[in-house]
């Protein structure tokens, strides 16, 4: 079971290891807040440690916030670029057609007096065609991985990708449609090896080697790069959680 703090309105995991001497704390790209401790560290005094460092990890959580908004300068008129699993598509803007926003595989419609609307649009979009390719895509890599997520489910998961949820379910975020596939599969089999090992222990580091070997380099790519594939899904109006 994760262990936990809850301070500040802010939820900390705590990682033990009995090779660590020192309290450390890391804010990852995701927002995920993790306090590393040693093994026999007490949780009253990690508490008062965490709560005393609580404007760091504001300031931290502030500055990737800041960088989120940065990556995004929507226009949606005709010619935009739109990402998909990685690839470009162009936007073009319609005056009539059946739906608000289509794909035909090669262009984005948009129809112009959805124009104002056009985030939620597409994010219906990803959220609805993403889902069914996305089920494919974690059932392609049960086998390997050796598990079976009981459900899995997309939506807006905030600055996750990804996350292991009770009875086994597996949560990723609508804004993964943006990525490339290698990057999203690397997503997936971060999550599906937690079915396995709850925490990053040396067991699921040794889990990841072997089913994707090369997986430090697609978690560098996908920490460095992913704000070239947001097209848009970061701006104000889209709901954190």
């Amino acid at each position: 079971m994760t262990e936990t703090l809850n301070i500040g309105g802010l939820e900390f995991e705590i990682r033990r290891s009995s090779r660590r001497k020192k309290l450390g704390l890391t804010v990852d790209r995701s927002g995920e807040l993790v306090v590393h401790a040693p093994e026999d560290a007490d949780k009253e005094e990690l508490a008062r440690w965490v709560h005393s460092k609580l404007l760091w990890v504001h300031q931290k959580l502030a500055l990737k916030q800041e960088m989120t908004r940065a990556a995004y300068q929507p226009e949606f008129v005709s010619g935009e670029t739109i990402f998909y699993l990685g690839r470009n598509y162009r936007l073009k803007i319609v005056d009539d057609q059946d739906s608000p926003l289509r794909f035909d595989g090669h262009w984005f419609f948009l129809r112009r007096k959805n124009v104002a609307e056009a985030p939620k649009h597409f994010q219906r979009w990803y959220s609805e065609t993403g889902s069914r390719w996305l089920h494919k895509r974690v059932a392609s890599w049960e086998h390997r991985a050796g598990t079976v997520p009981g459900q899995v489910t997309l939506g807006d998961l905030g600055y996750r990708w990804g996350s292991c949820g009770k009875k086994g379910a597996l949560h990723f975020n609508w804004r993964l449609l943006q990525l490339p596939v290698r990057l999203v599969d690397y997503v997936i089999v971060h999550e599906l090896v937690h079915l396995q090992e709850r925490n990053h222990t040396p067991e699921y580091w040794r889990t990841m080697d072997r089913i994707l070997p090369d997986w430090r380099d697609r978690k560098s790519e996908l920490e460095t790069g992913w704000q070239s594939y947001m097209a848009f899904g970061v701006e104000n109006d889209c709901k954190k959680k």
